[in-house]
């Protein structure tokens, strides 16, 4: 990828901030009707397995595909957002950053490494952004709010969908069921939380990393 000057690099990192900002509040609101689904099967009134399924079951299942669609296309620029705020930092000079712009990114399709490595890369991010390298490594409340959710919502996600392909009981079908209005909670929270998270960063560099503000 062609090198970008800091100042088209912060600016273009405002414009993915916005596509970010708009896919979260979408994603938000997607989540709520897929709860209000999931909510739906927990209680027995929605029957995915229907041959004949209902309007409501109907409705459901676009729900399903939909959420899927927008936690794709979230996935996508939430990346490409990730990217230009590394390649921002890595532009600016900041002692003590660690990663490249590609592996702040790359870190998220790793695993195991996937459990640490992205939150080192963001708080170094946050970190770069806010104070210039100064304390690069410490830490702030909303990033480990973000991360904790982060985690605990895709860990709750990935058992409830095992668990449903596993299900030898009605007991494994209602835990995964439940399982999944978990991790629909928990996404609501991370929405809210990742939306905060994107605004303060761009704004961080936006105000703080600028050309103008680093070589005043």
């Amino acid at each position: 990828m062609a090198e970008m000057n800091l100042g088209d690099g912060i600016e273009l990192l405002q414009r993915r901030a916005k596509i970010v900002k708009t896919l979260l509040i979408v994603g938000f609101a997607v989540t709520v009707a897929l709860l209000a689904g999931e909510i739906g099967e927990i209680n027995g009134d929605i029957i995915l397995a229907n041959p004949d399924p209902t309007p409501m079951e109907q409705l459901y299942l676009a729900v399903l595909l939909v959420n899927t669609l927008v936690s794709l296309v979230t996935i996508v620029f939430f990346a490409m957002w990730i990217y230009r705020a590394a390649a921002n930092v890595v532009a600016a000079g900041i002692a003590g950053f660690d990663f490249t712009p590609g592996w702040a990114v790359g870190w998220y399709f790793v695993p195991f490494a996937n459990l640490v490595q992205p939150f080192r890369a963001m708080r170094q991010i946050w970190n770069a952004s806010h104070a210039g390298g100064s304390d690069i490594d410490r830490g702030d409340p909303i990033l480990t709010l973000w991360w904790t959710v982060w985690l605990a919502s895709n860990i709750s996600a990935n058992i409830s969908i095992q668990m449903s392909f596993r299900a030898t009981s009605t007991e494994m079908v209602s835990t995964s069921l439940y399982l999944g209005a978990i991790s629909s909670v928990l996404s609501l929270v991370l929405f809210v939380v990742g939306m905060r998270l994107v605004e303060r960063v761009t704004e961080a560099q936006r105000d703080r990393l600028s050309p103008a503000h680093i070589f005043a």
